[in-house]
């Protein structure tokens, strides 16, 4: 519901008619009020009508600048949006991954204990016959290099022990 108000602003008389609370009327006259009387002591030359349009123009700026914030913030909200999606994606992906980790890992702790998996082997993961055939192939088919030969200590020489024979004063 409209109402009408009689407001003070600065020594001049205005009327306004608004649905507005009386209690953001008061504060918003309150504002206006001060900043014009600070821009009237700040310079004296300047009118009240100038101060008014001043503050105008100043509260204009502050808007817009505002405005141009909150679509700054909204878009990187969207972008920030776009990577929370991503990362949900991911951690879904992550999950999963865990999951076939851990019925592989209850597969073959079965196989060490001897004990029958609880949960069904997934199609993936081989059977305990299988996995024992594999293991036995692959370590049938690893070549094992042959151990180092170890020199006698008294015979060989290390290479910092040859190279210092190089240069020995004998030689000269």
């Amino acid at each position: 519901m409209k109402q009408k108000y009689s407001l003070m602003i600065a020594d001049i008389q205005i009327g306004v008619v608004t649905d507005a609370d009386p209690a953001y009327v008061e504060r918003l006259v309150g504002i206006l009020d001060r900043k014009m009387r600070e821009i009237n002591l700040k310079s004296r030359l300047c009118s009240k009508h100038e101060a008014a349009l001043l503050c105008a123009l100043e509260f204009c700026a502050d808007k817009l600048a505002m405005t141009d914030e909150n679509e700054e913030l909204a878009e990187r909200c969207e972008k920030y949006g776009a990577v929370l999606e991503s990362f949900k994606a991911q951690t879904a992906d992550l999950t999963n991954k865990l999951e076939e980790l851990k019925k592989e890992n209850e597969v073959l702790r079965s196989l060490i204990s001897g004990a029958p998996a609880q949960e069904a082997v997934a199609e993936n993961v081989p059977s305990p016959t299988q996995l024992f055939a594999e293991i036995a192939e692959d370590a049938t088919n690893k070549v094992v290099a042959p151990a180092p030969e170890e020199e006698d200590p008294a015979t060989s020489r290390s290479r910092v022990g040859s190279m210092f024979d190089l240069l020995s004063f004998n030689d000269f």
